[in-house]
């Protein structure tokens, strides 16, 4: 009998062995995911596809890779995604302006959100946009960008990351607010305008606070005012549009993961599923909130309902702001 029981032990290690090594060539035959990203590399949308990239990883045992396809406010994504198979292998991570705001500001966006792409997850719906101000300038609140305006006759221009953003479309409510003639001035992304902002070439930006935060920090910019229904918990002592009297800024921003529309409903759950597990992680979650983003989980309901209702809300702020559709 003594001699019996080692060899079952030897034979139950071995089984034990083979099994992990056919799991593990399993994950290693299945096809790589990739997270496409329509910003440029380490930007906010960026930074934080590469930190769910690594947590759905681990999450499923599967790779997963963040390819970036940079180009007119997340559109050239956005139909790299339309355009792919609807098998579980391609995704994309993107910020609400490319699947709520361009189909108002483009004539033909060349994809349908609700038909083209399958809603997967809620990353964050608490990201929010900033007005901040370079030092020189004087100004330590809102309310003084009027007499600074009347001050310096065309020279109120305002950068912001894209055209027909909600940035530009936020210059406008912000100019009809203050009664004052305010320019947007477009750069291919925020990390560009806030360069500039810094550098003083221009006096004002509106950009997400991740792109800001660093700079202010460094003193080299002065917050005045967040979008959002509350302060930013990072910013306290920053007041919020609303506050000072700017209404329609009041939506957070949402980032959301898609799917082609087709893709098995099994796969979706699965996705989803992993990032709510990479969400409830406290280092991801700390490493978000270092972005100045707020992880908060969401179904692919809540993702559909979320877009919706920025769509709603923005919709008529375009029109009524007069933009002309590309």
């Amino acid at each position: 009998m003594t001699s019996v029981l080692p060899r079952w032990g030897r034979r139950a290690a071995l089984l034990t062995l083979g099994l992990a090594a056919a799991l593990t060539a399993q994950a290693e035959t299945r096809p790589p995911v990739r997270i496409v990203v329509g910003f440029a590399a380490g930007g906010g949308i960026d930074t934080t596809a590469r930190i769910l990239a690594e947590g759905m990883g681990q999450a499923l045992g599967q790779t997963f890779v963040v390819e970036n396809r940079p180009g007119a406010g997340g559109l050239i994504a956005a139909q790299v995604l339309k355009a792919a198979p609807a098998d579980g292998t391609t995704l994309m991570l993107t910020n609400d302006h490319t699947v709520a705001i361009l189909p108002h500001t483009l004539k033909n966006p060349g994809f349908d959100t609700a038909r083209d792409f399958a809603p997967v997850a809620v990353v964050s719906d608490k990201i929010v946009f900033a007005l901040a101000t370079h030092p020189g300038t004087g100004i330590t609140r809102l309310k003084d960008i009027s007499a600074w305006a009347h001050q310096h006759p065309g020279q109120a221009n305002f950068g912001v990351p894209a055209p027909g953003s909600m940035p530009e479309f936020a210059v406008g409510l912000l100019a009809k607010g203050l009664q004052i003639d305010a320019a947007p001035a477009a750069y291919r992304g925020g990390s560009p305008l806030v360069t500039d902002l810094a550098a003083g070439q221009i006096p004002f930006g509106v950009t997400s606070t991740f792109e800001l935060m660093p700079f202010a920090k460094a003193e080299k910019v002065r917050f005045l005012a967040v979008s959002g229904s509350a302060r930013h918990p990072d910013l306290p002592d920053v007041p919020t549009f609303a506050e000072l009297g700017i209404k329609g800024l009041e939506l957070s921003n949402v980032a959301g993961l898609y799917a082609p529309a087709g893709t098995p409903p099994a796969v979706i759950a699965r996705y989803s599923e992993a990032v709510r597990t990479t969400l409830a992680s406290a280092k991801t979650r700390e490493r978000l909130q270092a972005l100045g983003s707020t992880p908060n989980y969401g179904g692919p309901d809540a993702l559909a309902q979320s877009i919706q209702r920025i769509s709603d809300a923005w919709g008529p702020v375009i029109r009524q702001s007069g933009y002309q559709p590309q």
